[in-house]
Protein backbone atom coordinates (compact mmCIF):
# COMPACT_ATOMS: atom_id res chain seq x y z
CA UNK A 1 0.00 0.00 0.00
CA UNK A 2 1.36 3.25 -0.75
CA UNK A 3 0.59 6.41 1.66
CA UNK A 4 0.61 9.66 0.66
CA UNK A 5 1.59 12.68 2.27
CA UNK A 6 -0.33 16.03 0.72
CA UNK A 7 1.07 18.87 0.95
CA UNK A 8 -0.24 22.58 0.03
CA UNK A 9 1.21 25.53 -0.56
CA UNK A 10 1.53 28.95 0.82
CA UNK A 11 2.36 30.65 -2.52
CA UNK A 12 -1.16 29.13 -4.27
CA UNK A 13 -3.28 29.82 -1.54
CA UNK A 14 -6.14 32.51 -1.43
CA UNK A 15 -5.79 35.63 0.34
CA UNK A 16 -8.13 33.98 3.25
CA UNK A 17 -5.64 31.12 3.47
CA UNK A 18 -2.42 33.13 3.58
CA UNK A 19 -4.18 35.84 6.14
CA UNK A 20 -4.06 33.04 8.45
CA UNK A 21 -0.81 31.81 8.49
CA UNK A 22 0.30 35.82 8.39
CA UNK A 23 -1.83 35.90 11.77
CA UNK A 24 -0.29 32.94 12.99
CA UNK A 25 3.34 32.65 11.82
CA UNK A 26 3.26 36.68 11.35
CA UNK A 27 4.42 38.93 8.27
CA UNK A 28 8.02 38.74 8.11
CA UNK A 29 9.27 35.97 6.47
CA UNK A 30 6.15 34.60 6.23
CA UNK A 31 7.04 32.21 2.94
CA UNK A 32 10.24 30.45 4.50
CA UNK A 33 8.34 30.14 7.80
CA UNK A 34 5.87 28.23 6.57
CA UNK A 35 8.01 26.08 4.54
CA UNK A 36 9.94 25.38 7.36
CA UNK A 37 7.51 24.19 9.77
CA UNK A 38 5.09 22.09 6.83
CA UNK A 39 7.75 21.12 3.99
CA UNK A 40 10.53 20.62 6.81
CA UNK A 41 9.13 19.48 10.20
CA UNK A 42 5.74 18.46 9.28
CA UNK A 43 7.00 16.20 6.27
CA UNK A 44 8.31 14.04 9.03
CA UNK A 45 5.27 14.27 11.59
CA UNK A 46 3.11 12.96 8.37
CA UNK A 47 5.32 10.09 8.34
CA UNK A 48 5.06 9.30 11.70
CA UNK A 49 1.10 8.99 10.71
CA UNK A 50 2.06 6.48 7.58
CA UNK A 51 4.16 4.73 10.13
CA UNK A 52 1.31 3.73 12.71
CA UNK A 53 -1.21 3.28 10.10
CA UNK A 54 1.49 1.01 8.70
CA UNK A 55 2.27 -1.08 11.81
CA UNK A 56 -1.30 -1.44 12.57
CA UNK A 57 -1.36 1.02 16.13
CA UNK A 58 -4.20 2.79 16.93
CA UNK A 59 -4.66 5.88 18.88
CA UNK A 60 -6.89 8.41 19.85
CA UNK A 61 -6.88 11.33 17.59
CA UNK A 62 -5.42 13.94 19.90
CA UNK A 63 -2.91 11.48 21.50
CA UNK A 64 -1.76 10.63 17.95
CA UNK A 65 -1.22 14.19 17.11
CA UNK A 66 0.63 14.34 20.26
CA UNK A 67 2.47 11.62 19.61
CA UNK A 68 3.71 12.13 15.92
CA UNK A 69 5.37 15.49 17.09
CA UNK A 70 7.53 13.67 19.72
CA UNK A 71 8.17 11.61 16.89
CA UNK A 72 9.19 14.09 14.61
CA UNK A 73 11.08 16.04 16.98
CA UNK A 74 12.97 13.19 18.54
CA UNK A 75 13.96 12.35 14.77
CA UNK A 76 15.00 15.85 13.68
CA UNK A 77 16.84 16.13 16.83
CA UNK A 78 18.86 12.71 16.09
CA UNK A 79 18.61 13.33 12.16
CA UNK A 80 19.50 17.24 12.06
CA UNK A 81 19.64 18.94 15.27
CA UNK A 82 21.53 21.80 14.30
CA UNK A 83 20.54 25.49 13.17
CA UNK A 84 17.41 24.42 11.42
CA UNK A 85 15.70 22.99 14.71
CA UNK A 86 16.95 26.32 16.79
CA UNK A 87 14.87 28.12 14.21
CA UNK A 88 12.15 25.99 14.49
CA UNK A 89 12.34 26.36 18.20
CA UNK A 90 12.76 30.15 18.08
CA UNK A 91 9.74 30.32 15.82
CA UNK A 92 7.31 27.72 17.92
CA UNK A 93 8.42 30.07 20.92
CA UNK A 94 8.15 33.28 19.40
CA UNK A 95 4.32 32.29 17.92
CA UNK A 96 3.31 30.37 20.80
CA UNK A 97 4.03 33.26 23.41
CA UNK A 98 2.23 35.76 21.06
CA UNK A 99 -0.83 33.55 20.82
CA UNK A 100 -3.97 34.65 22.85
CA UNK A 101 -4.70 31.42 25.38
CA UNK A 102 -7.75 29.63 24.09
CA UNK A 103 -7.25 26.70 26.44
CA UNK A 104 -10.23 27.11 29.44
CA UNK A 105 -8.52 27.93 33.06
CA UNK A 106 -10.05 25.01 33.94
CA UNK A 107 -9.39 22.34 31.54
CA UNK A 108 -6.28 20.98 30.36
CA UNK A 109 -4.96 21.31 26.81
CA UNK A 110 -5.26 17.57 26.30
CA UNK A 111 -9.10 17.56 27.69
CA UNK A 112 -10.14 20.77 25.90
CA UNK A 113 -8.80 19.59 22.02
CA UNK A 114 -10.37 16.25 22.74
CA UNK A 115 -13.60 18.28 23.42
CA UNK A 116 -13.60 20.16 20.24
CA UNK A 117 -11.35 17.73 18.14
CA UNK A 118 -13.72 16.85 14.95
CA UNK A 119 -15.87 19.90 15.49
CA UNK A 120 -15.81 23.71 13.42
CA UNK A 121 -14.34 25.10 16.34
CA UNK A 122 -10.86 23.64 14.93
CA UNK A 123 -11.40 24.40 11.82
CA UNK A 124 -9.06 27.50 11.00
CA UNK A 125 -5.28 27.95 10.77
CA UNK A 126 -5.37 29.74 14.06
CA UNK A 127 -6.86 27.28 16.27
CA UNK A 128 -5.33 24.27 14.76
CA UNK A 129 -2.05 26.09 14.77
CA UNK A 130 -2.29 26.60 18.60
CA UNK A 131 -2.96 22.91 18.69
CA UNK A 132 0.24 22.01 16.85
CA UNK A 133 2.42 24.70 17.82
CA UNK A 134 2.17 24.17 21.45
CA UNK A 135 2.43 20.23 21.11
CA UNK A 136 5.38 20.39 19.05
CA UNK A 137 6.86 22.36 21.40
CA UNK A 138 6.15 20.42 24.08
CA UNK A 139 7.77 17.51 22.25
CA UNK A 140 10.62 19.85 22.37
CA UNK A 141 10.54 20.44 26.41
CA UNK A 142 10.26 16.75 26.97
CA UNK A 143 13.19 16.23 25.10
CA UNK A 144 13.00 12.94 24.49
CA UNK A 145 14.60 10.38 22.00
CA UNK A 146 14.13 8.47 19.73
CA UNK A 147 14.79 5.07 21.02
CA UNK A 148 11.67 6.42 24.22
CA UNK A 149 9.48 7.58 21.60
CA UNK A 150 9.31 4.44 19.56
CA UNK A 151 9.55 2.17 22.81
CA UNK A 152 5.75 3.89 23.63
CA UNK A 153 4.11 2.22 21.02
CA UNK A 154 5.84 -0.92 21.37
CA UNK A 155 8.62 -0.40 18.33
CA UNK A 156 12.45 -1.22 18.63
CA UNK A 157 15.32 0.43 16.27
CA UNK A 158 18.88 0.33 15.77
CA UNK A 159 20.02 3.49 17.20
CA UNK A 160 23.16 2.86 16.96
CA UNK A 161 22.97 2.82 13.07
CA UNK A 162 24.64 6.51 11.66
CA UNK A 163 21.33 8.52 9.85
CA UNK A 164 22.27 11.51 7.47
CA UNK A 165 21.29 15.21 8.04
CA UNK A 166 18.79 16.80 5.26
CA UNK A 167 21.30 19.87 3.84
CA UNK A 168 18.50 20.63 0.82
CA UNK A 169 16.67 23.51 0.15
CA UNK A 170 13.55 23.86 2.49
CA UNK A 171 10.55 24.11 -0.10
CA UNK A 172 7.50 22.59 -1.16
CA UNK A 173 9.61 21.75 -4.68
CA UNK A 174 12.18 19.90 -2.02
CA UNK A 175 9.46 18.36 0.27
CA UNK A 176 9.90 14.94 -1.48
CA UNK A 177 13.49 15.16 -1.19
CA UNK A 178 13.17 16.00 2.75
CA UNK A 179 10.64 12.82 2.64
CA UNK A 180 13.13 10.24 1.01
CA UNK A 181 16.55 11.53 3.39
CA UNK A 182 14.03 10.66 6.45
CA UNK A 183 12.71 7.56 4.58
CA UNK A 184 16.17 6.61 4.11
CA UNK A 185 17.67 7.18 7.50
CA UNK A 186 15.00 5.22 9.17
CA UNK A 187 15.34 2.25 7.17
CA UNK A 188 19.39 2.25 8.28
CA UNK A 189 17.18 2.11 12.27
CA UNK A 190 15.56 -1.45 10.66
CA UNK A 191 12.50 0.27 11.07
CA UNK A 192 9.82 -0.90 8.65
CA UNK A 193 8.86 1.53 6.27
CA UNK A 194 6.16 1.48 3.54
CA UNK A 195 6.19 3.57 -0.10
CA UNK A 196 5.41 6.78 1.08
CA UNK A 197 5.00 9.68 -1.55
CA UNK A 198 4.29 13.94 -1.54
CA UNK A 199 1.29 15.03 -3.29
CA UNK A 200 1.77 19.13 -3.46
CA UNK A 201 -1.67 20.86 -3.53
CA UNK A 202 -2.65 24.62 -3.60
CA UNK A 203 -4.64 24.65 -0.46
CA UNK A 204 -2.11 25.83 2.26
CA UNK A 205 -4.83 24.52 4.92
CA UNK A 206 -4.32 21.10 3.92
CA UNK A 207 -1.86 19.08 5.71
CA UNK A 208 -2.36 15.71 6.20
CA UNK A 209 -1.52 11.80 4.79
CA UNK A 210 -3.60 9.12 3.11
Amino acid sequence: MEHRIISGQYELGTEEQQAGYRQLFGEEDIQYKFDLYFHWYNIVHELGHCLLEDWGIEMPDVQEEMYVNEFAVAYWMQADGGERMGELRRLLETVTDALPPIVPADMGFEEYFEKIWGTDQLNNAVTYGYFQLNSVRKAMEKCADLSAVLEKSGIEADLTASVEAYRGEVSAAHAQDVLECAVANLKRLNLSVPQIRVELVENPLIQCCR
